[in-house]
């Protein structure tokens, strides 16, 4: 079986976290690094996290450790109040702590070589067979293409969680990952290389659920039990800050992005369109324009939107990856 490459780009907080594990135990994949990002937490927790859970499997994959900052969205006072963290009446701030206190400190370091330059010099090296699956914000991207505009031609797809049309997380009209650094965003978006957006519309109709985590524990391995355990924590916090259609149900966001990596049939409803980013300062900071109606006539459609997903199908494999791991 041919595996597909891949490089994670993440901020490493507990839906991360499930991703990682999904992505390190599929064997449809092959992970030839980690990059880590400001976002959930500071790029210090994020990159902690990351090592912890890739010691958790006992992965050689490397951790490459990158932007501490977003371009410019922190450098105007009042324009990101909460900077690196989310709101306190966002249910992202109540699912995520700074450490992932269920899996031990990590002993390893990072690389020496830092995101940005192993993202250039990985790809520019590459026969264009790389994809990028990016769950956090687009900062370590969005900094490699003003480097080296070059390598959008090299990257097969990029695949990233972020963004809404329905509602926003962190504000009425705006997705977290997308939010934090909205400049990074557009020059991602705009860079020319396949796009796959899988934006909150389609993560909440992807939910864990109670008997899912249940169905977690039972499979007996070190990762589908921490993943149980990060699932239900995410059900505690949403179900107390932004109900979904169940009570027992939590997104696990960032794991769907792994999950269409592998098998794209597991989003549903996905049509091209234009995708614009507002990063104007006002209540729309943050928000993805997305163009559902094709009104711009004279706008390129660079983006593959994924507006639903099968839920049943997302969880069977996360629970097929996971049970590939360690037994507990």
């Amino acid at each position: 079986m041919d595996r597909r490459k891949v490089i994670l780009d993440v901020d490493t907080g507990s839906d991360d976290a499930v991703a990682i594990m999904t992505a390190l135990l599929s064997p449809e994949l092959e992970v030839l690094g980690i990059c880590t990002v400001n976002g959930n937490r500071a790029v210090s927790f994020t990159t902690e996290n990351t090592l912890r859970v890739k010691e958790f499997l006992n992965s050689s994959v490397p951790v490459y450790k990158g932007c501490a900052m977003p371009l410019v969205s922190s450098l105007q006072p009042g324009r990101r109040k909460h900077m690196p963290y989310t709101g306190p009446d966002n249910p992202e701030e109540n699912v995520h702590s700074d450490y992932l206190d269920n899996m031990p400190p990590a002993k390893t370091a990072p690389e020496r070589v830092n995101a940005v330059t192993f993202l250039i010099d990985t790809l520019m090296a590459s026969d264009g067979d790389i994809s990028l699956i990016l769950v956090g914000p687009l900062t370590n991207l969005a900094v490699a293409l003003r480097i080296e505009p070059a390598i959008a031609g090299k990257i097969k797809e990029l695949i990233i969680m972020g963004g809404a049309y329905e509602f926003g997380n962190v504000e009425p009209f705006s997705e977290f990952n997308i939010w934090i650094d909205p400049e990074a965003a557009k020059i991602v978006l705009d860079c020319g290389a396949p796009v796959t957006l899988i934006p909150l519309d389609a993560t909440h109709r992807a939910c864990f659920s109670e008997q899912d985590c249940a169905d977690l524990d039972a499979i007996g391995t070190k990762a589908s039990i921490a993943a149980a355990e990060f699932a239900r924590h995410r059900i505690k916090g949403y179900r107390q800050f932004q109900p979904m259609a169940r009570p027992d149900w939590g997104p696990v966001h960032d794991v769907l992005a792994v999950a269409a990596a592998i098998d794209p049939t597991v989003l549903k409803d996905v049509r091209q369109l234009y995708v614009d980013v507002d990063f104007a300062g006002g209540r729309a900071d943050g928000m993805t324009v997305i163009d559902v109606d094709g009104r711009d006539k004279k706008a390129k459609k660079n983006c593959m939107v994924a507006f639903n997903a099968d839920r049943e199908k997302l969880v069977a494999m996360v629970k097929a990856a996971l049970a590939r791991g360690e037994k507990a």
